[in-house]
C-alpha cells in the first residue's frame, strides 16, 4: 500500500513538473518573440520597403512588386509579376542571425533562397541563389535604395566568386509606390 502511495506522489510530482516546465517554456518564448522583422526594419529605418511598387521596362512591360507584412510583422511576403512571369517569396528573421532570410518559388518551376542585410547608407541588399526548373544556378544581388516617400531605385547585380557585387549592374530602374488596394486596406 505504501508503494502505491509513493508511485502516485511520483506521478503527480512528474505531471506538476512537466506542466511547470511547459508554462515556463511558453512564457519565455513569448517574451523572446517580441522582436519581429517589422520591429527590426523600423529600428534600421528600412520599413519603407513594405508596399505596392510598379515600374515599366523599356518595352513598356509593367513590373509589379508587392511587399506585405504578415504574421504580426514576423513575415514580409513578396509577390513579383512581370509579363507572364510570377514569383512569391517570404522574408523572415531568425533570432541570433545577422541577416534576414528569404525563400521563394516561381511559376516556371524555379526556386530561390537568399539573405538580406542593411548597409550603413540605409540601402537594402538581397543576395540570392536561383535554381531554375532544369537545375541551372544563377547568383545575384538586388540593391534597394529609398529615393523619397514614393520612389525606390532597384539595381540588379551579378556576384563574383567571393559573393561580392560585380562592378557593373545588370539592370537599374525606379519603382513608384502605388495606393493600397481597397481589399488590402479593409484588412488593416
Amino acid at each position: 500500500m505504501k508503494e502505491r502511495t509513493i508511485a502516485k506522489v511520483k506521478v503527480s510530482l512528474s505531471k506538476t513538473m512537466f506542466l511547470a516546465t511547459a508554462v515556463l517554456i511558453i512564457w519565455s518564448s513569448s517574451a523572446a518573440a517580441q522582436q519581429s522583422l517589422r520591429d527590426l526594419a523600423r529600428e534600421y529605418g528600412v520599413d519603407w520597403l513594405a508596399g505596392r511598387w510598379t515600374a515599366k521596362t523599356d518595352d513598356g512591360t509593367t513590373i509589379l512588386l508587392v511587399y506585405k507584412w504578415e504574421l504580426n510583422g514576423h513575415l514580409l511576403s513578396v509577390d513579383f509579376k512581370m509579363g507572364r512571369y510570377a514569383s512569391r517569396g517570404m522574408i523572415f528573421y531568425t533570432p541570433g542571425s545577422e541577416n534576414a532570410e528569404q525563400v521563394g518559388v516561381d511559376n516556371m518551376g524555379g526556386r530561390s533562397k537568399g539573405k538580406w542585410q542593411v548597409r550603413d547608407d540605409g540601402t537594402l541588399v538581397s543576395k540570392s541563389e536561383y535554381v531554375d526548373a532544369e537545375g541551372n544556378v544563377r547568383k545575384g544581388a538586388t540593391v534597394y535604395k529609398n529615393l523619397d516617400a514614393k520612389t525606390i531605385k532597384i539595381t540588379l547585380y551579378g556576384l563574383n566568386e567571393d559573393g561580392e557585387l560585380n562592378d557593373e549592374p545588370w539592370f537599374t530602374t525606379e519603382f513608384k509606390r502605388q495606393p493600397v488596394k481597397k481589399k488590402d486596406a479593409a484588412k488593416k
